[in-house]
């Protein structure tokens, strides 16, 4: 039986109870019980039947995607873009972090963080229509500067080059994420300790050399969590860029899991086979998080878990 110092605690902490219960009824309805869907990729799913009544096939859709004609194509710009994107698009916040940290102006600073954040709350059907206007051959101020300069002697379709549309994409999500995926870096380098720099400069090193020498150091363990949890996403590229970007000239080059799985299942109906595809990629991610997980704790002793 619980004595009276353990009702006494509980009766004072029951409001903090009751919000971690709301929390947890939360996560287990929102988050754990639509799983229970991940049943239709084992089953030949029907409205009629149902998800329990649909009869099971077993890995049938997982087969009839590996064998797909599109298999290969849409995993090849998945990974492609997600690979430009971890290239030069993970390293972006992190260097904007770096040099915006060694602005002294306060104000100056804040009036640049504030405008390099803007672009984060800006929805992707904006963005895609502002990179269209920006990029068309009619009136578009790319081709426009390209023409009074001389560059070119006739618009450039960029959207219709297969060779320029991954490059397309990372660029927008360079812009539209480098600023807001800097806060966490940036709170990681004012975190360390003033008097490192100090000595430093006592003996003589430059900026270039505290950089890299103290501040790269001790925000490490930050970069490595947040290079864990981008492997995980490393399927995850995108959505609305993609799909409303797609044209008949970009095609082969445009479309990546997520988009194939929006035709698949709500265009074509094929419930099954897009709750497949989607599981594939979630099994992948999972997969690469642990990968990379033991390879930094083996390699850096730093892990997330």
């Amino acid at each position: 039986m619980l004595n009276k110092n353990t009702i006494s605690r509980l009766n004072k902490q029951k409001f903090y109870l009751l919000v971690l219960l709301v929390y947890v009824a939360f996560i287990g309805i929102f988050a754990y019980y639509p799983m229970y869907g991940m049943l239709l990729a084992f089953k030949e799913y029907s409205f009629k039947s149902g998800i329990i009544s649909s009869p099971w096939v077993g890995f049938k859709w997982f087969k009839m995607f590996f064998t797909s004609p599109d298999f290969f194509q849409v995993l090849r710009n998945t990974l492609a873009m997600s690979a430009m994107d971890l290239i030069f698009g993970f390293p972006a916040p992190i260097l904007f972090a770096l040099l915006l940290n060694e602005i002294r102006n306060i104000k100056f600073k804040r009036v640049v963080q504030s405008v390099s954040y803007l672009p984060h709350f800006i929805s992707w059907i904006v963005v895609v229509g502002i990179a269209m206007s920006v990029l068309s051959i009619d009136g578009g101020f790319i081709n426009d500067l390209l023409l009074k300069s001389g560059f070119v002697d006739k618009p450039i379709h960029f959207l219709g080059r297969q060779n320029m549309f991954w490059w397309i994409i990372t660029i927008l999500g360079i812009w539209k994420g480098t600023g807001w995926n800097s806060i966490i870096y940036l709170s990681a380098i004012t975190s360390i300790d003033v008097q490192m720099y100090e000595s430093a400069q006592i003996e003589g090193a430059n900026k270039l050399q505290q950089v890299l020498y103290i501040t790269l150091p001790s925000i490490a363990p930050t970069i490595i969590m947040l290079f864990v949890f981008r492997l995980g996403y490393i399927l995850n590229v995108g959505f609305e860029q993609q799909l409303f970007l797609q044209n008949p000239m970009n095609y082969r080059v445009a479309e990546v899991i997520d988009t194939y799985v929006f035709k698949m299942g709500i265009r074509r109906s094929m419930f099954s086979y897009a709750t497949a595809v989607g599981m594939f990629k979630s099994i992948i991610g999972l997969f690469l998080v642990l990968l990379a997980n033991k390879f930094t704790r083996k390699t850096l002793d730093m892990g997330v878990f």
